[in-house]
């Protein structure tokens, strides 16, 4: 018995040597390993607005009647409230013993910095006070990324040449890629708002007030390494 599981495991531990030999990366003399980078500027098209309304905001007004006239003046200015407002919270505490002091918060999408402007604009000449840019993006976000991976390719491809080209050799196919698979993104930071006007923050710029906010762009980056057999003379 004791014979029968010493060959049984001498044979697996053949078997996986003879694993460990198929799956070993093969080894190239003549290659060139290079690094490839790509940057792409994207305008973003979904921009994320934070927005709190509470008991004492428009005196003499409910929640529920500032939020009425909140959604009234956001569809005047070509806004779908149905699709593009929602209640992320609801909080109510009691201020007195007949009142209650009622908060409640939204997340607004918009598509673009002109709507943001006329959004701000509403909520200061209601005096709502808090809100806020949480987060920007674009729609076609993912297309974009697999699109800064590609040139990122391409740019190792054309650093190989070269360095090939100084050496007098041809480069050959590609043989191992390192893909992190993450592209970086770079957003602008957010913007508050408050109820004598905007707080700027270093990515927007403060224009005339025809201008109002002017937003930088989303940064993506992407950086890949490849290597590439070096064909000899």
């Amino acid at each position: 018995m004791k014979k029968i599981i010493f060959m049984a495991a001498a044979l697996l531990m053949t078997g996986f040597a003879a694993m460990a030999q198929t799956i070993q990366a093969p080894q190239y003399e003549d290659a060139i390993q290079v690094s490839g980078k790509a940057e792409k500027k994207v305008t973003p098209d979904e921009i994320y607005v934070a927005i709190t309304v509470k008991t004492g905001d428009i005196k003499g007004q409910s929640v529920d009647q500032i939020e009425s006239q909140m959604k009234s003046k956001f569809k005047a200015i070509g806004i779908d409230i149905e699709k593009n407002l929602r209640v992320t919270s609801m909080a109510n505490a009691p201020k007195k013993k007949t009142d209650i002091d009622t908060k409640r918060s939204y997340e607004l999408k918009v598509g673009d910095v002109w709507t943001l402007n006329s959004v701000f604009t509403t909520l200061g000449d209601m005096g709502i006070a808090d809100a806020n840019v949480t987060r920007v993006s674009n729609s076609k976000m993912e297309e974009y990324r697999k699109e800064v991976r590609i040139e990122a390719v391409k740019d190792a491809k054309s650093n190989a040449e070269t360095l090939a080209a100084a050496l007098g050799q041809s480069m050959g196919p590609a043989v191992w890629i390192f893909d992190g698979g993450n592209v970086y993104e770079n957003s602008p930071m957010p913007v508050m708002m408050r109820s004598k006007g905007y707080v700027m923050d270093s990515v927007y710029e403060a224009g005339t007030a025809e201008q109002g906010l002017d937003m930088q762009d989303i940064t993506l980056s992407y950086n890949i390494t490849v290597k590439f057999i070096l064909n000899r003379k």
